[in-house]
C-alpha cells in the first residue's frame, strides 16, 4: 500500500475547518518509526477550542499513541482522532480499551477527506 500524502490531507482538513470564519487550526508534523502522523491545535476566536490527530496507515499504531490522546484529552478540550477507513474498526477498540473520555475517534471517508497517495 502506498503512504498517504499526509500534508494534502492536513491541507482538506484545514479547509474544511476554516470554511467557519472563526476556525483555525494550526498543524505540527511528526515521524515514527510507525509512519507519519499530524497533531493538530484548533482555535476559535483565538482560543483553543480542540486537538486534532490525523493518522496515517500505522502511525496510530505507536506505542505512545494512546497516552498522547488521553494526555490532550485530560485537557478538557475536543480530542478528535482521524484514522484510515481500513484502520477505523480496530483503532476504536484500542480508544475504548484504554483511551480516556473526551475522545472521538473518526475515519477519512466520514470526515470527508481524500487519501491520495505520496508522490515522491
Amino acid at each position: 500500500m502506498a503512504t498517504v500524502d499526509l500534508m494534502d490531507l492536513v491541507g482538506q482538513r484545514m479547509e474544511d475547518m476554516e470554511e467557519d470564519e472563526e476556525v483555525e487550526a494550526e498543524a505540527t508534523y511528526f515521524i515514527s518509526d510507525s509512519g507519519p502522523w499530524s497533531f493538530m491545535v484548533v482555535r476559535a476566536d483565538g482560543e483553543i477550542v480542540g486537538f486534532e490527530f490525523l493518522e496515517t496507515e500505522n502511525s496510530w499504531r505507536r506505542p505512545e499513541a494512546i497516552e498522547e490522546y488521553n494526555a490532550v484529552a485530560n485537557s478538557d478540550l475536543e480530542v478528535l482522532v482521524i484514522v484510515p477507513d481500513e484502520a477505523f474498526v480496530e483503532a476504536t477498540e484500542m480508544l475504548y480499551q484504554s483511551g480516556g473520555v473526551g475522545i472521538t475517534i473518526s475515519s477519512y471517508h466520514a470526515m470527508e477527506l481524500s487519501s491520495r497517495p505520496l508522490v515522491s
